[in-house]
């Protein structure tokens, strides 16, 4: 392996990356805009969202430019194969219930810490169940099912950084300063739209700094669980379904949770989101400090 063309390779990737996705983003933020609090979804805000494909872009602009070839499948290609032998299916199946797994344990923990804030009667509970309860038991299928099948955006992402940026990565580290690294990034990557308040808001304790580090070691201990899919099952689809999966918030429990009835420090946004993934991180750093997660990619 040529360690200098690959280093080349990787810096012009985060180059194109940083630079195609910055360019909408802060377009975004100069043109004053928030990120609505209420999870309503603006016409500026779905312009925004053209950010997430960002990264595939940029991982085939970069291809072009060093003229590695756009092979489907095999070395140095971008992942996009799909293979079921060897136990392989089991991490498609992985990426499709794990995500409701670690939110569901997340918002069991929420309840937990804050027993007040469980509440049988929210009116967003009655609208959205439309008086019947039963649909919001099959709200995870649902959401792994819509997660699965409007992946868009989580393509864009994963053929970016889990099909070209991790391999370079772990070329030239190995896989452990990989994803630290990558996730490290990765959060960044995420810091104008958190500035705004994507995820967080803007009144949390610390605004923004707290919401930017929060970001970054969320994006490490999911980038954990997106790369091991990727290397175990030589293809970025399983993260696709992951980080889609996860981006639909398959959960029974979200529905009786009243947030407003959460007080003191538990309160914070940026507490409340790592509270929530607490059990995604514990799974991610399982992976990580047992080894599990391996430097081969196909």
């Amino acid at each position: 392996m040529d360690r200098k063309s690959e280093t080349k390779r990787l810096i012009l990737y985060l180059v194109f990356v940083f630079s195609l996705t910055w360019v909408i983003f802060f377009a975004y933020i100069l043109s004053g805009n928030i990120w609505a609090a209420d999870g309503e979804i603006s016409t500026m805000d779905q312009f925004v969202c053209l950010g997430m494909l960002c990264p595939a872009l940029a991982a085939l602009l970069t291809r072009y430019v060093t003229r590695e070839g756009f092979a489907v499948t095999g070395k140095n290609s971008m992942l996009l194969g799909i293979s079921f032998k060897d136990k392989k299916w089991l991490y498609f199946v992985l990426a499709m219930f794990l995500p409701w797994l670690y939110i569901e344990l997340g918002n069991a923990l929420t309840l937990i810490i804050s027993p007040n804030a469980f509440d049988i009667s929210k009116p967003e509970l009655l609208e959205l169940a439309d008086n019947e309860r039963a649909i919001i038991y099959i709200q995870p299928i649902a959401a792994i099912v819509s997660g699965m099948v409007a992946s868009f955006a989580a393509f864009g992402e994963e053929s970016g950084w889990r099909g070209y940026m991790m391999p370079k990565m772990i070329k030239l580290w190995g896989v452990r300063k990989a994803v630290i690294i990558g996730g490290i990034l990765w959060g960044i990557w995420h810091w104008p739209l958190t500035y705004v308040g994507h995820n967080f808001g803007t009144g949390y304790f610390g605004y923004p700094y707290t919401g930017f580090a929060a970001m970054c070691v969320m994006c490490v201990f999911m980038g954990i669980l997106l790369t091991y899919v990727t290397c175990k099952s030589g293809s970025i689809w399983p993260a696709v379904i992951l980080h889609a999966v996860n981006n639909a918030s398959p959960s029974v429990l979200q529905f009786f949770i009243n947030y407003k009835k959460v007080d003191g420090w538990r309160s914070d946004s940026v507490v409340l989101f790592l509270i929530s993934f607490l059990p995604m991180m514990v799974i991610g750093g399982v992976i990580f400090f047992t080894g599990k997660i391996s430097d081969r990619l196909i």
